[in-house]
């Protein structure tokens, strides 16, 4: 056999033709029987590198006991079959070797808590796919679990069960919610794709390790992640786009995911969705702690219907406060979630007790805000009962100084600042702008000593 041939990955080779047909009829036996599952060839990992792995060419590994003592799966063991949800106790650990490819079956799932690492390499690239149409569940963990994963493809999870898709997640990070944050989760080159909910879930105290790095979530049904707000610090750098909602969430749902220490949001290519439907406050504040929420520059939140930003108070003395300083060439957006934004869509920004120095909010542009706070009037109200929708809220004490600069505020659907304390007036409007404000730009507070002017000034 004098003729050239050509090499191609699947280690293909083109024969001369007496013996061409017989090889396509074998190629064809092997490759009708592996795409059942998936495309047997190798694929490139989350850095676009070219794996050195091969595909399985065995009947694999069937798994249908959780471990009983530290177990690995390797590479040569592979395709790795779940055909049952297993859990990985606390105190064992599974290890999933660089090259393996693990294939789970419809509506089962792992539970982590104790340890699973699944490292691969650049060039070595861990798969964990579907093995059949049906969605599997997910990588879940508990309390003092430790999931690490790098190099990885996670294919094919977030089976809802018939649930709402924000309720699932592909991976399901979670803690204990009585506690700060919980580094439980390092993903570093991490891909998590075709989720049908969510893509990652931190939720109950799971956060992200500081090493994560590079985190790509693709081809989900909805948000790429829900995280709490206590741990949205540790979203790691990634790629978050090509979902159905090209969004991180932070659910709003109150009080134990209230930002309770020091925590940065910062800018990662997508916007952060606060809330989903209802009324609910992203309240930032712990009696003690006066944890500090930045907001970096660049970073646009957008506020589901009747969803307010709360800086909270103890009796009269701020537990918190925000930093949100943008630049002129990167503000800052607060802004609706809604597809076609309204006035009054969301509360706006409320500022309770007497704000804490550290209170910034500059380069800024605030929109669609003005809806019903709930706040009773702190100040003169222009002949109204109640002042208590505006963009910006600062109520129940005097600011040392305007701390809303450079800012712009359009299309409340009340005030643009009311200023509800009691005590002399500081002045906001010098540096900010006011748009479609519906009512008074600033608000007047009320005098220390006499009434209320009437009418009370109303700048518009």
């Amino acid at each position: 056999m004098s003729a050239p041939f050509i090499a191609f990955r699947e280690n293909v080779t083109i024969w001369p033709t007496t013996m061409l047909l017989v090889r396509k009829l074998l190629l064809g036996s092997v490759l009708l029987a592996a795409s059942a599952c998936s495309d047997p060839s190798p694929v490139r990992p989350p850095n676009g590198v070219a794996t050195t792995c091969t595909a399985p060419t065995g009947s694999g590994t069937v798994h249908t006991a959780s471990p009983v003592a530290d177990e690995t799966w390797t590479a040569a063991g592979s395709p790795h079959l779940v055909q049952t949800s297993l859990s990985i106790a606390a105190g064992r650990t599974l290890t999933i070797e660089p090259c393996a490819v693990v294939k789970i079956y419809g509506g089962v799932g792992l539970l982590v808590q104790g340890a699973l690492h699944a490292e691969g390499l650049a060039d070595q690239p861990i798969r964990i796919e579907r093995a059949e149409a049906t969605a599997w569940n997910s990588i879940e963990t508990r309390a003092g679990a430790d999931l690490r994963l790098a190099y990885t493809t996670v294919e094919g999870g977030g089976n809802s069960n018939g649930g709402r898709p924000t309720q699932f997640g592909a991976i399901d990070v979670r803690g204990n919610q009585d506690l700060a944050p919980q580094p439980i989760f390092i993903a570093d080159h991490v891909t998590v794709k075709g989720s049908q909910s969510l893509g990652v879930m931190l939720r109950e105290g799971g956060a992200f390790a500081p090493s994560s790095q590079a985190l790509t979530v693709i081809g989900g049904v909805t948000f790429p992640i829900l995280i709490w707000g206590r741990a949205a610090g540790t979203l790691p750098t990634g790629t978050y786009t090509g979902n159905a909602v090209d969004e991180v969430l932070l659910p709003a749902i109150g009080g134990r995911d209230d930002i309770k220490e020091n925590t940065t949001l910062s800018e990662r290519g997508v916007p952060y969705r606060i809330g989903e439907t209802g009324a609910g406050s992203f309240t930032v504040g712990d009696k003690g702690a006066l944890p500090l929420l930045t907001i970096e520059p660049g970073v646009t939140l957008r506020f589901a219907k009747g969803v307010r930003l709360l800086v909270s108070k103890d009796g009269n003395s701020a537990i918190g406060a925000i930093h949100a300083e943008g630049t002129a060439d990167k503000p800052i957006v607060f802004t609706s979630a809604e597809g076609s934004p309204a006035r009054g869509d969301w509360p706006g920004i409320l500022v309770a007790g007497t704000p804490d120095p550290r209170n910034t909010i500059a380069y800024a542009k605030i929109s669609y805000a003005g809806g019903l706070s709930g706040i009773s009037s702190f100040d003169c109200p222009s002949g109204m009962t109640f002042a208590d929708e505006a963009a910006v809220i600062i109520y129940g004490g005097k600011p040392a100084t305007a701390f809303v600069n450079n800012t712009t505020i359009d299309n409340s659907g009340g005030d643009g600042i009311v200023r509800g304390w009691t005590g002399e007036p500081i002045d906001f409007l010098a540096t900010n702008t006011f748009t479609k404000v519906a009512r008074c730009n600033q608000t007047f507070p009320k005098p220390s000593v006499g009434v209320c002017p009437n009418p009370a000034p109303c700048p518009k």
